[in-house]
């Protein structure tokens, strides 16, 4: 039994003790980290007796001494983003009470609280400057470490701390009382003892590690609550450490309590606006900073330095205000300022202020007003503008008497290289609807003689729009275009008028006051090289009691307007087309190309309709080593119209192509060599390319056309034809189905046959039948003029030099393929062609 009763008072004891364990624990975590004590803490504190109370004190201290080794006051202060709010992290409730932000009308940019964004960092650790010399006033405490160096008969260095009784436990001296002292005097005070106690030494007094002190945070802080921090921390330093002041806070009543008093108050503007830090004052043990919420706000707008909304303190006028936001910029108009206030009613309005006055500027300000300053306007005053065809373009002041001469004194140095003098434009507003209005210029007569009427007197706002002879107006003259239509209506419709053909700046230009025919040639840039200067026509356009519109087209003599005739200048009206013709027969140029055996080969001019005899006649006819019969003619035309035909027959034959793969396929596997044939066929097809060659008999040309006589045979040249006289030939060519396909020298009375046996004869794909020459001018020679039995054209059927045998194949074995016999015809020759072609060097 009483060995049970010991182990229930044991257990009571160990529960106990482990209670107690648990409630310093608590205490201690919770005091170490900067935190208010709960009400269950402060319960559990008060049922300790008083042992348990001083073993939580020690182990309380013990914690803190253990932070301090851990966070050395002396290191540096790091600064790190507050969330990105635009201020500090509130709860949903410090949201609520956040006072509306003071907006103006969409004109102005809405306010934000000034001063706020002072707190956008806050510091990971805190630690005041420790490192700088401590002010004479400095209070000594308990924690507070003193460095003394001892001179003289026995020199000494001390490191003394500050006990918890206020003493320094001085050695050879003892006990001596600091706490409370200003460090000027514990410093006298130290040296007196030390003079008087040690004989014949001397000490040097200065402080080591501060002491921590311990303060509290509360109010409209944007973390509340109790802080260590150092004996040299300011009020600035602590709402720093604790995250800043809430929105709802006020940066103008920061109070200072001690012992329930409040000893001073801290208004952050003084430092924020004038650099000010006499109200920021050392903090000491216990001393609570607290944040009232913010007084009276009013907003300041529009052109000041410093657009926000600020707390009111001592601050009544609207000058007083404007002093809070620095001041008015220079693009300020404060003679048409507005202060936006709600009424008692609860509405808002708006009262119209006079800042450049002394009464406006007196003007009392009330809770929830927002000054508004508007900036002058953008348009600029007693200027002129130069624009277009110069190099300085801008704005130059306006004098009065000014005149265009002024503006460009000279053309060498106020205008680009090669401005167009006769026509430059005056852009006006015209008074009192500020309608626009443009008036034409020559510059150059304005420059030549400044007392003319050209050089017009310029007023306010004028714009001189210069032009370059070359360059392409458009882009100037279109927005004034745009401009005169969208102001036009039923009774004033758009002074618009348009010139188009041969001018050299065509397009639609202002119509101005009198202005005539002659005037909008001048704008067009004069007549252009090819223009018909003896004509042009004019289309009017009229509305008839405003239910159909005319069209009337009248002739204009540009001769007589050219004289001078003002009868023949007739007057502008609004929508006029002025055409201006094309002089008859002119166009480009055009040439051929003479190559070959002619006495004088190249390239000549032609006129329109010239024959080719003209122009060997020009090019000095032919040598005496000529080869007449092998001419070759070449036209671009007749190139482009072979291309059109080539591809036509290639896209027929891949279709026949396709066709007959599929009626192989299905009917006789026996006839693929014919496909195979067949494809190749259409692979040439699709690689060979247009000549262009024109098939011409020159030496009858020649013989037909002597003595200036027309005849049939010659050829109506056109531009980019080419002629090609070959020298004299004594080659035949054998082509096609032939063992050896070559040419032979030309042998008088060999007929087809001997030079197709020359070339070791015909193969037995070779259609004997159908063999054919080409002769040496492009033309051909069927197969059955080669028998002899009958002649056409005189053409006896004979061998010549220069001409080539084709030897076909037997279109036989393809005969699925319809046009074969087109095709490998097409083919043969254009291969003859371009092999003649391109020996010469045609293309």
């Amino acid at each position: 039994m009483a060995g049970m009763t010991s182990a229930k008072t044991a257990f009571g004891i160990l529960s106990t003790g482990h209670w107690v364990l648990v409630c310093l624990l608590a205490l201690v975590t919770g005091l170490a980290q900067a935190q208010a004590p709960t009400a269950e803490q402060l319960r559990r504190l008060e049922q300790l007796d008083p042992a348990q109370r001083a073993a939580l004190s020690r182990a309380l201290e013990k914690e803190q001494r253990q932070t301090r080794k851990e966070q050395p006051l002396s290191e540096p202060v790091l600064v790190a983003p507050l969330p990105d709010r635009g201020g500090h992290p509130e709860d949903e409730d410090a949201k609520a009470e956040r006072p509306a932000k003071q907006t103006a009308e969409p004109k102005f940019t809405a306010l934000e609280p000034f001063g706020y964004d002072l707190f956008s960092g806050v510091p990971t650790t805190f630690a005041p400057a420790t490192d700088i010399p401590i002010s004479a006033d400095y209070i000594i405490g308990p924690g507070d470490t003193v460095q003394i160096q001892l001179f003289g008969k026995e020199p000494a260095e001390y490191n003394l701390v500050v006990t918890r009784e206020g003493e320094l436990q001085f050695p050879n001296i003892g006990p001596i009382s600091v706490a409370g002292m200003t460090f000027e005097e514990m410093k006298a005070a130290l040296e007196a003892r030390v003079e008087e106690q040690l004989i014949g030494a001397r000490a040097t007094i200065s402080m080591g590690q501060l002491r921590s002190i311990r303060v509290f945070i509360l109010g409209d802080a944007a973390r509340p609550g109790s802080y260590t921090v150092s004996a040299l921390s300011t009020m600035t330093n602590a709402l720093f450490v604790s995250g800043g002041v809430k929105p709802i806070g006020s940066l103008r009543n920061i109070q200072l309590k001690r012992r329930g008093e409040v000893v001073t108050h801290l208004d952050l503007y003084d430092l924020l606006l004038r650099g000010d830090t006499s109200g920021d004052v050392r903090l000491q043990p216990g001393d609570v900073i607290f944040i009232p919420p913010i007084g009276t706000t009013v907003g300041a707008g529009g052109e000041v330095r410093r657009p926000a909304i600020y707390e009111m303190r001592r601050e009544k006028s609207a000058e007083e205000v404007l002093a809070l936001a620095g001041g008015l910029l220079p693009t300020a108009y404060p003679q048409a300022a507005q202060i936006e206030r709600i009424t008692e009613r609860g509405e808002r309005t708006l009262i119209d202020l006079d800042l450049g006055s002394r009464t406006g500027r007196q003007t009392a300000i009330r809770a929830g007003d927002v000054l508004q300053v508007p900036s002058i306007l953008e348009k600029m005053e007693d200027i002129v503008l130069l624009s277009g065809h110069v190099p300085r373009p801008g704005g130059y002041q306006w004098r009065p008497g000014m005149r265009v001469s002024d503006l460009v004194p000279s053309i060498s140095d106020a205008v680009l290289p090669r401005p167009d003098l006769d026509y430059a434009l005056i852009k006006r507003e015209r008074l009192p609807e500020r309608r626009l209005e443009l008036l034409s210029v020559r510059l150059g007569k304005a420059l030549q003689n400044p007392a003319s009427a050209e050089n017009i007197d310029l007023q306010p706002r004028d714009e001189l729009i210069v032009f370059g002879s070359s360059e392409d107006r458009e882009l100037l003259i279109q927005p004034l275009i745009e401009a005169l239509r969208e102001t036009a209506s039923f009774q004033a419709p758009a002074q618009v008028v348009k010139i188009a053909g041969l001018v050299r700046q065509p397009g639609e230009y202002p119509l101005e006051s009198g202005m005539r025919i002659s005037d909008l040639i001048r704008a067009g840039g004069g007549l252009a090289e090819a223009a018909y200067a003896l004509g042009a026509e004019l289309t009017r356009y009229a509305v008839i009691d405003g239910s159909y519109r005319e069209v009337d087209h009248v002739a204009v003599d540009l001769a007589a307007i050219r004289q001078g005739q003002t009868v023949a200048d007739l007057s502008l009206q609004t929508r006029d087309h002025l055409q201006i013709k094309r002089l008859p027969a002119w166009a480009a140029a055009d040439s051929v190309e003479i190559r070959g055996e002619v006495r004088f080969p190249g390239v000549y001019p032609i006129a329109r309709g010239e024959q080719l005899s003209h122009v060997l006649e020009r090019a000095g006819g032919l040598t005496d080593m000529a080869f007449p019969e092998g001419a070759l003619f070449v036209r671009d035309e007749l190139r482009k119209r072979e291309r059109e035909r080539l591809d036509e027959l290639s896209r027929r034959l891949e279709m026949d192509l396709a066709s007959l793969a599929l009626k192989l396929a299905q009917e006789d596997a026996a006839q693929s060599q014919a496909l195979d044939i067949t494809r190749g066929l259409a692979d040439q097809l699709r690689t060979m390319e247009p000549t262009g060659r024109l098939v011409i008999d020159l030496p009858k040309l020649l013989t037909s056309t002597r003595g200036g006589r027309r005849s049939d045979h010659d050829v109506n040249l056109m531009s980019g034809d080419k002629l090609y006289i070959p020298p004299l030939t004594q080659e035949v060519t054998v082509t096609g189905e032939v063992f050896y396909p070559t040419s032979h020298l030309y042998k008088k009375g060999l007929d087809s046959e001997s030079y197709v046996n020359m070339s070791g004869g015909s193969t037995q794909k070779a259609d004997r039948k159908r063999i054919y020459v080409v002769r040496a001018d492009g033309s051909v020679l069927p197969g059955q003029k080669l028998s002899g039995n009958w002649f056409q054209n005189g053409d006896d059927g004979e061998i010549r030099p220069g001409d080539t045998i084709v030897v076909p194949l037997d279109v036989e074995r393809v005969r699925p393929i319809s046009r074969w016999a087109e095709v490998s015809q097409i083919i043969y020759q254009l291969a003859i062609a371009a092999a003649s072609a391109k020996a010469v060097g045609v293309f």
